[in-house]
């Protein structure tokens, strides 16, 4: 399976999320994209982030289901 990395901006209009949200929800930002799985960075410190964007979408449902248990279970 070919991989679909994109640059922060295409990323963000494909998952549908801000690109300050995207930077937001990387792991060194506190976040739960991981970098290496859901997200890569450029061999340079100016080199753009690519991101994984089937990773990230399966991390975004994760934790959809994840917040609705919990809501769940708030309310019960």
């Amino acid at each position: 399976m070919v991989e679909l990395l994109l640059k922060t901006a295409d990323a963000g209009r494909y998952l549908g999320v801000s690109v300050q949200s995207l930077r937001r929800y990387r792991d060194v930002e506190g976040g739960f994209l991981v970098e290496n799985e859901d997200w890569f960075s450029g061999a340079y410190e100016n080199s753009p982030i690519r991101w994984n964007v089937e990773k990230c979408k399966e991390a975004f449902s994760k934790r959809r289901k994840g917040n609705a248990k919990k809501v769940l279970k708030a309310v019960s």
